[in-house]
């Protein structure tokens, strides 16, 4: 049996990733995992190490910095690498180290998470019956695999009554249409104080909950209001690349309801994400340089930023960047930088149990007496005065 074929089979009941290399390059792999840019680069580079130093018979098992844990097998001229999963669940410290390692903020923060907590914890048991199956590949034969399918047929007790209880009336489909207007405009217009008061509670339509429905309908509904409120909010001018984070982090959220009670929360979450990615992230009155100035700053928050950067990346020069931006945006690039760290110190403050040194360094300023100057001169407060009053 195809070995690409009997990993995807492996994935697609375990969840648990495969990939596949041949001559040092990746070949296949069963999924792409979901992590923000400086952080996967740097799994990768530890997998690719991994791959051009196993070249023998023996089942490697490689646990890295973070607690991740691969096996490597070789395997008819083939690598495969298994993982990566987890042997504990003993993760959650690491998870803010990792954060604050890597500077991450907001939605990238949030995927590190999500990425942890959808890990497979992997027993040594577990492990080497997954190792015994690929390396029994060429003991399989497909002819013994056949299954033969019996069709139970089903005896209806009312066809009738079945058919009609889910036939949706021509008032039903007008009330869903508005109702789908209604949300796909509190996304439209970023208003967020519309979408945390939005009663989905009396929501009895299709497009995201409804008493006749099955859960699992339920749940595939809410993945079609993901995609259509991912829609909107693009047409509203979020970047697409955030869009694209902000639908995959709510996928982890979907797939993770086990209970029909939950399914109302994540709703009211989609609606409540799209709206405030809207009202905090749109660039649509901008010009398209101003548009792509704004985008890189707000990717880079917890880099060092320089004029030189931007203008580099954007290929102008950084006097007409300085122009431009000032032209239009009312306030220096320089300024404007140091307003976004500062409304993200506020989340941090707010959200998180870092202290001031910890934020300063996260967002990269100087040290902290610079943070806590320019924080006071934008707010009027300190640092610490402002947890206080917002705890």
């Amino acid at each position: 049996m195809k070995l690409e074929k009997i990993t995807y089979n492996i994935y697609y009941m375990t969840n648990i990733s495969f990939s596949i290399y041949e001559n040092n390059l990746k070949v296949y792999e069963t999924n792409q995992l979901i992590l923000p840019p400086s952080f996967n680069n740097e799994i990768h580079s530890e997998k690719q190490s991994v791959i051009e130093n196993h070249k023998d018979s023996r089942v490697i098992r490689i646990q890295d910095d973070y607690h991740l844990v691969f096996l490597s097998l070789y395997i008819g001229k083939k690598n495969v690498l298994i993982g990566p999963f987890l042997i504990n669940d003993d993760y959650h410290n690491l998870v803010e180290k990792i954060i604050y390692k890597f500077r991450l903020i907001n939605e990238e923060a949030e995927m590190i998470e999500n990425f942890y907590n959808s890990l497979k914890i992997l027993t040594e048991f577990q492990q080497s019956l997954i190792v015994n199956v690929l390396n029994g590949l060429d003991m399989i034969d497909p002819e013994n695999l056949k299954i033969h399918n019996i069709q139970v047929k089903r005896i209806e007790s009312n066809p009738a009554n079945s058919r009609n209880s889910h036939e949706l009336t021509a008032s039903q489909i007008e009330l869903s249409s508005k109702v789908e207007e209604t949300l796909l405009n509190i996304v439209k217009n970023g208003d967020v104080e519309s979408s945390l008061t939005f009663d989905f509670q009396q929501i009895s339509n299709q497009h995201v909950i409804y008493k006749n429905n099955s859960f699992t309908n339920m749940k595939t509904n809410l993945m079609i209001f993901d995609a259509l409120c991912n829609r909107e909010a693009i047409l509203a001018g979020v970047d697409r690349f955030l869009a694209y984070k902000i639908s995959n982090n709510i996928k982890f959220y979907i797939n993770k309801i086990s209970v029909s009670s939950e399914l109302k929360q994540v709703a009211q979450r989609i609606l409540t994400t799209y709206a405030k990615a809207v009202r905090d992230y749109t660039l649509l009155e901008y010009s398209n340089n101003i548009k792509r100035i704004v985008l890189y700053i707000r990717k880079n928050l917890t880099n060092k930023i320089s004029l030189d950067d931007i203008a580099k990346d954007l290929f102008i020069t950084k006097e007409h960047l300085s122009r431009i931006f000032k032209k239009e945006m009312k306030i220096t690039i320089s300024e404007y930088i140091i307003k976004l760290k500062i409304q993200e110190a506020k989340n941090l403050l707010k959200q998180t149990n870092n202290n001031i040194l910890d934020i300063a360094n996260i967002l990269n300023f100087a040290n902290s007496s610079h943070f806590s100057n320019s924080f006071k001169k934008f707010t009027g407060i300190s640092p610490s005065d402002y947890r206080k009053n917002n705890i």
